[in-house]
């Protein structure tokens, strides 16, 4: 299920990003496979960065495994951006569960509040 959400949202970023694209580039079979190869490259981008970050960081701890880990930037990178993603997707899970429920119990509120006003007024 998390995972459905996470490509659920993955999906809706890449359909609107399209929509953007696609307004400013007009419609046309070419314009696809275009979309895909800016949103791969843009996501290779933001991975192989977070790579660079995260190989740094264990360089800086470790400074005899420079070699190996220069080989492992990009994988390290995709799975560093899963995570941030995961990570993004379970804080604003319970976010929205705190806005639902405190919803609920304001909506509850003023359903009783209204019907003690009216009982009140009949008093």
């Amino acid at each position: 299920m998390r995972g459905l959400g996470i490509f659920s949202g993955v999906g809706l970023l890449w359909t609107l990003s399209g929509w953007a694209i696609q307004g400013a580039q007009g419609t046309g079979p070419e314009g696809r496979p275009e979309l895909l190869n800016q949103f791969l490259a843009f996501m290779h981008s933001i991975s192989h960065g977070l790579g660079q970050l995260v190989v740094k960081a264990i360089q800086a701890i470790l400074p005899q495994a420079g070699s190996v880990l220069d080989q492992l930037i990009d994988p390290i990178g995709v799975l560093a951006l899963l995570t941030i993603l995961l990570a993004i997707y379970g804080f604003a899970r319970r976010i929205i569960w705190i806005v639902v429920i405190v919803g609920w119990a304001l909506i509850i509120v003023r359903i009783v509040l209204a019907i003690l006003k009216v009982s009140g007024a009949a008093a």
